[in-house]
């Protein structure tokens, strides 16, 4: 993972998310471009003075937040988030190829009913880099224990799984398996990919209306640091998905969570 993303909103808890992905790009010798997720354009004022004003205190607002945490051992770039942040990231992404983005949860959301924000919500859905949702308040441990939940096993492009692979060698992890099968569930879903059951110490399985119903079932009895899902254009999440902004009672995890972007 040479190149790590982290967009920081306003939020409180914007330099604890910059902290993590420091810890985090620490194992890999990554280099981290800090990006500013509160974007012009959400503010009603038009005024082009006001405007620049407002990006300018931003830019200040970054600059403090890395200079709290950079240090010598550590590459931090800030990225020009322009108008808009998601079309900055996808420029940025042909330009040196992004291995990832670290986001919080919450970036500018105080809604305590509110699981992923619409800065999280946005890179999982509009973007093909993989996300780390990373809990906040809480720093990053290497991640011991792994579970990956899906309801197909099909993997479109081995590139999907770089992610993951990095991390489970880097970290030496154990990785479990979940397939969920969920209404309507195919024959055809029980084709795992050979290099995910290579990889993996065991597979479970779940019956449930829907994947994160079968995490659930699974989460306390195993107990994984981190948890894994996929992001299919039809898929695992489709429905939670779709919107930007996701509410805990839809889905919710205490561990953090690696979100693979899965083609179909």
């Amino acid at each position: 993972m040479h190149n790590i993303l982290v967009p920081l909103g306003t939020s409180k808890h914007a330099e604890n998310t910059l902290a993590y992905a420091v810890a985090f790009a620490t194992y890999f010798k990554s280099t981290i471009y800090v990006i500013d997720a509160y974007p012009i354009h959400s503010s009603k004022v038009t005024l082009t003075n006001v405007n620049a004003r407002l990006q300018e205190d931003n830019v200040n607002r970054i600059k403090s937040l890395v200079a709290k945490i950079t240090s010598e051992k550590h590459t931090i770039k800030i990225v020009n988030s322009e108008r808009d942040l998601i079309g900055a990231i996808r420029n940025l992404d042909k330009k040196i190829g992004l291995d990832i983005i670290v986001t919080a949860p919450l970036n500018n959301e105080i809604n305590e009913e509110v699981f992923l924000g619409r800065i999280a919500g946005s890179v999982i859905k509009r973007t093909h880099i993989p996300v780390l949702v990373a809990p906040l308040e809480k720093s990053f441990s290497p991640p011991k224990r792994l579970l990956l939940a899906f309801k197909t096993g099909e993997v479109k492009a081995s590139s999907t799984l770089e992610p993951l692979i990095n991390l489970q060698d880097q970290f030496k992890s154990k990785l479990k398996l979940l397939l969920v099968k969920v209404p309507g569930f195919a024959n055809r879903n029980h084709q795992l990919n050979d290099e995910l059951m290579q990889r993996s110490e065991q597979l479970l399985f779940s019956e449930n209306a829907t994947v994160y119903q079968g995490v659930l079932e699974h989460f306390q009895a195993n107990k994984p640091d981190l948890l894994v899902a996929f992001k299919r254009e039809r898929g695992f999440f489709e429905k939670l998905w779709e919107p930007d902004l996701i509410y805990k009672k839809d889905f919710f995890c205490t561990v953090p969570l690696l979100v693979l972007k899965n083609k179909n």
